[in-house]
This record gives structure tokens, C-alpha cells and sequence, in this order.
């Protein structure tokens, strides 16, 4: 007897849902690997590496802390709430 239910353990075929994790790690992989091109920088002009960290500082400051507060619950929440979806699906 089948049941009107969806499966929980099916992939979402939603692009917007299907992107977003992979989103994420490659904006953290760019802002890591930015350290790159600037530690080259660092090396050749100091004061002009010490410019660019400080503008990127003074952006990252000028963010509010509320709004760091929510992407890290969202993010979080994101992930505590898929691993107990496949905890819950598992057999």
C-alpha cells in the first residue's frame, strides 16, 4: 500500500536548494585563497598589502554583528536540521 507521502531521502530537484551549500564553500575557498595574490603583494608592496587589508577590515567591521548572528543560527540551523533529516530517514 503506497502512501501520498513524498520520501524524504529524495534530492531536491530545486536549482536555488541544489546551489546553496556548494555557494557557500566557494565563497569561504575564494576568501581564503585570496591570501594568495595578497601575500605576493605583501612581498613586492608592503604598504600597498597593508591598504588592502586594512579596507577589507574596515569593510568586514562595518557589517553588523546581528546580521553575523543570523547567518551563523541560519547556517547552523541549516546544518543541525539536515543531519537529523537523514538520521530520521536512515534505517
Amino acid at each position: 500500500m503506497s502512501t501520498s507521502q513524498p520520501d524524504i531521502t529524495t534530492a531536491s530537484h530545486d536549482p536555488y536548494v541544489e546551489r546553496a551549500r556548494p555557494t557557500f564553500l566557494y565563497v569561504m575557498y575564494g576568501l581564503m585563497l585570496w591570501s594568495i595574490p595578497l601575500g605576493l603583494l605583501a612581498a613586492v608592496r608592503p604598504a600597498m598589502a597593508d591598504a588592502v587589508i586594512g579596507a577589507m577590515t574596515a569593510y568586514f567591521r562595518g557589517l553588523p554583528e546581528p546580521l553575523y548572528a543570523l547567518f551563523g543560527t541560519g547556517y547552523v540551523g541549516y546544518t543541525v536540521a539536515r543531519q537529523w533529516g537523514k538520521t530520521r530517514a536512515a534505517p
